[in-house]
């Protein structure tokens, strides 16, 4: 197997145990870095993201089809192979566990749980996002895996924490999203809470997992001691609400009321025109293109009535103000609205921008990864080819640090793609003894 380009990471091995999404996501981000990940799925069986029960729309050309004779795992999207129809990789289990091994392993049969063990004691972090009762199920208790590796940082995400009444609770992003007050905090004023679309937590949950393994890993190579990280994913969602807990202890003024969340409109500071406008077109799936604009200053105003041909508005005592245009923003919406709403998203936005005026297309994930051009200038997703589904766009790192620069340094693993190296060159054993093992269905 070839080595990965170096790292600042390089060197740190993670043995990683998690599925769905907010856990996968924290030790992808240190594969940026070097760091070999070594992904466990279950014998037979497979994470939760990897196929799909149809081909992916964002794919080009032809996609492999498998059978239910490789396994009886579940579909993205709900269902299980049943032997009857294809199924195809997703794209979306290559971009969680891109730059990561993979290996299947059966914790529940006594060898499979003590290859567990020689796992863990190899290893400097151990990461997953089960509910509390499933490690220890298998007698991996932080006790015991601190026992196995008294160096090895155990990383357990989880949506309430692994202790207080809620530890035994299962949740996933839009659930730590509700309980936190995220979702409570969006939407448009009076009407109900909208929630933020994607599961957001699953996502900003991850990167904030990933700074926690870091710390982690910097504190056991200073003290030569792991530990324990319990982490909650509600509680770190929890942490993104400080201006709305600031401002009901400050103003007393609670989330929910007239005019409160304001959608896209600006409190903070006051201003108006600040939203977004329906534009001319659609996608290639059906759906209205928008362009955001925005006014914080008088002449950014008036520049806008100029081009919109409308250089009275600015005399006007509905908009002849900062504080009147915030007074009469459904009346000012409805004339910026009108005036967008024949034209081009792009030439909206760039005619906007040469004079003066705040603006940008809201943009979908086909415009940032396929048409961007800033972000193809920093490269944030490269195309790397993959046997299952052929070449594709990755999700690279936004930081770019000038001496232990990040990168995407392998595409999504096959399943069961690594169990010869980390079984026979990590662990040592035969291939005779793997044969065995895969006929005993523990490898």
């Amino acid at each position: 197997m070839n080595a990965p380009p170096a790292g600042i990471l390089s060197g740190v091995r993670i043995l990683d145990f998690t599925w769905k999404t907010v856990g996968p996501w924290a030790p992808r981000l240190l594969t940026h870095f070097g760091a070999e990940v070594i992904h466990v799925e279950r014998v037979g069986s497979w994470d939760d993201h990897r196929y799909a029960a149809h081909p992916s729309p964002i794919v080009e050309g032809p996609q492999k089809e498998f059978t239910s004779g490789q396994g009886t795992g579940p579909l993205h999207g709900g269902g299980h192979a049943d032997g009857k129809k294809p199924y195809y990789a997703t794209p979306y289990f290559t971009i969680l566990h891109h730059g990561k091994l993979a290996i299947s392993l059966n914790t529940r049969h006594p060898k499979g749980l003590e290859l567990a063990k020689r796992l863990i004691g190899i290893s400097d972090a151990l990461v997953e996002n089960f509910s509390g009762e499933v490690f220890p199920s298998w007698g991996l208790t932080w006790e015991r895996i601190h026992e196995i590796n008294p160096r090895v940082v155990y990383m357990s995400t989880s949506g309430f924490g692994h202790s207080g009444p809620y530890k035994a609770y299962r949740s996933f992003g839009p659930t730590a999203a509700a309980q936190s007050g995220l979702s409570l905090a969006s939407g448009l004023p009076g009407m109900p809470p909208a929630g933020w679309g994607f599961s957001y937590m699953d996502v900003m949950g991850g990167w904030m997992g990933g700074l926690a393994l870091i710390m982690g890993l910097l504190q056991a190579r200073k003290t030569g001691r792991g530990f324990y990280v319990d982490y909650a994913v509600t509680e770190g969602a929890m942490s993104l609400l400080g201006t709305y807990m600031l401002d009901f202890q400050v103003n007393g003024r609670t989330t929910r009321r007239p005019g409160f969340p304001p959608g896209n409109r600006s409190v903070f500071p006051p201003v108006a025109p600040h939203n977004t406008y329906r534009c001319s077109g659609k996608d290639r799936v059906g759906q209205d293109w928008w362009v955001f604009i925005a006014c914080e200053t008088q002449p950014q105003f008036e520049s806008l009535c100029r081009l919109m041909g409308q250089p009275w508005l600015c005399a006007d005592p509905r908009f002849a103000t900062s504080e009147a245009r915030v007074a009469n923003q459904d009346e000012l919406d409805a004339v910026v609205g009108r005036w967008v709403r024949p034209r081009r998203r792009y030439d909206v936005m760039r005619r906007c921008q040469e004079a003066g005026i705040i603006a940008s297309v809201v943009q979908s994930a086909e415009d940032r990864v396929e048409h961007d051009p800033q972000l193809k200038h920093r490269d944030m997703h490269p195309v790397i080819d993959h046997p299952e589904i052929g070449e594709f766009e990755y999700e690279g790192y936004p930081v770019k640090l000038s001496r232990t620069p990040a990168f995407v340094h392998g595409r999504g693993p096959l399943l069961r793609e690594h169990n010869r190296y980390v079984y026979g060159d990590l662990l040592g054993l035969s291939e005779k003894e793997m044969i065995s093992l895969e006929q005993e269905k523990v490898i």
